[in-house]
């Protein structure tokens, strides 16, 4: 159980030594400052994710055939596993060739790790299992197949995280996931050195805990009828699945949402969850859960309390903190939420309630801006890169951050959930900002819009995209990976104009304002008001994206063509398009003149209930569609021709709702060259 005790533990720790890590007001002209060089990340000769604290690259590689432990030496059964696999994933002989060997020293950092590698062997110094664990997690990720072998860099790494818990929170109370799922991105959390996941177990839809008291909350016929009712999770199960965790070096904090959320136990007891009769129940299921689930396993309990109004918020919170405080365990919440009190740790979604009690501390973990349903996916990868991780009030102790997975609208295929979202983009940009948290200081607007072309955070961007790609061919073949190189598609934006009713025709570009811009998309006016190239941009204003491509000769290219890019929890945007349109809102592309041809949309036309706000009851039951989501769409044809290609795209702002933006994506962009300016 020592990994569970350690990690419970580790924020204890870094609360004592850690400055806070706050988020304060920013001036535009903020100094870019990072951890690493981008002339050290760009002579790395291996992409490492997420980069370690300190590497010295040697020259030169030593070509391999086999790789086993110290003969000298007994492992752990969870290094045993990782190092056959490592062998076996590789065709590595393990019980010949190169030695690892493995040692202790207290010095270093419970999560810390060296790691060397000469020609006759490689060495891994720790302090614990989990140092351990990592440093034969950097060793795979050295491993390099060439058209000769496998070769290892000459190398010597020290290494530590820059925050105790690194996280992801999967929702399986609205969409259940099979425990091989589960699973599954467990491993990949492995990979990547996250070692917190949130089971987010009961929401609305269903409670997915099996319950021995109250055998009613399994029962279908209490549980929404449309998110396969009746599933949830045998206490076996859930045992399984901590087990498993613990084998991957990650904590699993299970969620009971309380006292909102619920509507499925309201449906299955007949009362409320703030009533007396609802606290008493839960009082008995947490203490199910208890027996079932040792502290060991599960220190940390999420109690939720978000998004709930109730008329005994104080006496709720106060009964449920201290029914879990009574087992030994801590207690963590969502804020805004509930006022718990100040030794609870707070999950910060929003603006937390430190901004009214500035002068209480709290541990906080961070989850602002993290939600992988609201990210579109060519821009995700920059709003996590230029996020710094932090806590909301300068008085907090930040222990690091959660991304989360919500997936609030109906999947026909619990599959979707992973494929309508960035999700794994997401997984290895947040490793880097929770683990090397390499960014120190950054203007907010590359949360929203890629840097500008010559500037040092655009070739700080660029050096990660290759590290971020590299990855996406190593690992994630057979894996939804919703991301293209964009450092290097530039535009020139152009407007606004007034009169978005004329967007369907070709505008004369002179004399009107102009702005360069980059990125495979382009936000005008984001939903949420974060930002964009155009942020104060009124309704009825439409402006215009120009750039040149130029091709070696001529052809037909696939690429990724779309405008607004729906919100995958809220099915509240634009809809699909009429036929022959490419966007509900009239935008239009131009190549060469002639207007792009649009797809032929299963069903045109088709618009959800309301357009602004939160999605209806039945418009979240209606899963995306494949033709509304464009990465899971049939690919556009470009039609180009040898020389140079005008682009031309009109994007207009009709809905203050609107995610007011433009994706053009080529595939293949070899032999193609984007510039505004016709400079090759």
């Amino acid at each position: 159980m020592k990994i569970y005790l350690t990690l419970s533990l580790a924020w204890f720790t870094f609360l004592s030594i850690h400055q806070v890590n706050a988020q304060t007001s920013q001036p535009e002209s903020i100094q870019f400052r990072t951890v690493h060089t981008i002339e050290e990340l760009h002579n790395a000769p291996v992409k490492l994710i997420p980069y370690p604290s300190k590497v010295e690259w040697a020259k030169g590689f030593v070509e391999l055939k086999g790789l086993g432990v110290l003969k000298t030496q007994e492992l752990s059964p969870v290094l045993s596993a990782e190092m056959k696999e490592i062998a076996s994933d590789f065709g590595l002989d393990a019980k010949s060739g190169m030695s690892v060997s493995f040692s202790l020293d207290q010095n270093i950092s419970e999560e810390g790790y060296q790691l060397k590698v000469s020609s006759s062997e490689v060495k891994i110094v720790a302090s614990t299992i989990a140092g351990q664990f990592y440093g034969l997690k950097t060793l795979r990720q050295l491993l390099i197949r060439t058209g000769e072998g496998i070769q290892l860099p000459l190398v010597t790494i020290t290494d530590e995280p820059a925050f105790p818990m690194r996280g992801l929170m999967i929702d399986v109370g609205r969409n259940y996931q099979s425990m091989e799922k589960l699973k599954e991105q467990l491993d990949i959390m492995a990979d990547y050195k996250m070692n917190v996941f949130q089971w987010h177990l009961t929401d609305r839809p269903s409670w997915r805990i099996e319950s021995k008291a109250f055998p009613q909350l399994n029962d279908a016929a209490y549980q929404r009828p449309t998110r396969e009712p009746g599933k949830f999770y045998t206490y076996d199960e859930i045992r399984e699945l901590f087990e498993y965790a613990k084998s991957k070096q990650i904590l699993i904090i299970p969620e009971l949402d309380m006292p909102g959320h619920s509507d499925s136990f309201i449906a299955a007891m007949k009362f409320r969850m703030e009533s007396q009769e609802g606290m008493a129940a839960l009082e008995v299921i947490l203490e199910e859960f208890f027996k079932e689930i040792p502290k060991e396993m599960a220190p940390i309990i999420h109690i939720g309390s978000d998004e709930v109004h109730v008329p005994n918020p104080e006496e709720f919170i106060e009964r449920m903190v201290a029914k879990v405080e009574s087992d030994g365990r801590k207690v963590m919440v969502w804020s805004p939420g509930l006022p718990a009190h100040d030794a609870a740790i707070r999950q910060s979604w929003g603006e937390m309630d430190t901004l009214k009690m500035k002068e209480t501390s709290y541990a906080e973990l961070d989850s602002r801006n993290s939600y992988v349903n609201n990210a579109e996916p060519m821009t995700f990868v920059n709003k996590l890169l230029f996020k710094p991780i932090s806590a909301t009030w300068k008085n907090n102790e930040c222990l690091g951050g959660i991304l989360c997975l919500w997936h609030d609208v109906k999947v026909d295929d619990s599959d979707d959930v992973f494929r309508n979202n960035p999700i794994y983009p997401g997984m290895l940009t947040y490793a880097w900002a929770t683990w090397t948290a390499d960014v120190i200081d950054v203007s907010k607007k590359y949360m929203i819009t890629l840097p500008e072309i010559g500037s040092v955070e655009q070739e700080y961007f660029a050096v990660f995209e290759d590290y971020l790609l590299a990855h996406k061919e190593r690992y994630f073949t057979d894996s939804t990976f919703p991301y293209l190189k964009q450092s290097d598609k530039k535009w020139e934006l152009y407007g606004p104009v007034i009169g978005s009713e004329e967007a369907s025709k070709m505008p004369d570009l002179t004399n009107l304002p102009v702005q360069d811009a980059v990125g495979n998309t382009l936000i005008i006016r984001d939903r949420f008001k974060q930002g964009g190239f155009y942020p104060e941009i009124q309704l009825g204003e439409t402006v215009y994206a120009r750039t040149f491509i130029h091709s070696d000769e001529k052809k037909s290219v696939e690429a990724w063509v779309n405008f607004e890019t729906p919100l995958r929890a809220n099915r509240t945007y634009g809809g699909i398009p009429e036929e022959g349109k490419w966007d509900s809102y009239g935008g239009e592309i131009w190549i060469n003149g002639a207007a792009l041809s649009a797809p032929n949309w299963e069903n045109p036309g088709w618009k959800p209930s309301k357009s602004q706000g939160w999605g209806t009851p039945v418009d979240q039951e209606i899963p995306w569609r494949a033709e509304e989501l464009y990465w899971n769409r049939k690919p556009t044809q470009l039609h180009l021709n040898k020389g140079w290609n005008e682009v031309l795209i009109a994007i207009p702002y009709q809905n203050d709702y609107q995610n007011c933006m433009v994706t053009f994506a080529p595939f293949d962009m070899e032999g193609l060259v984007f510039s505004p300016n016709k400079v090759k």
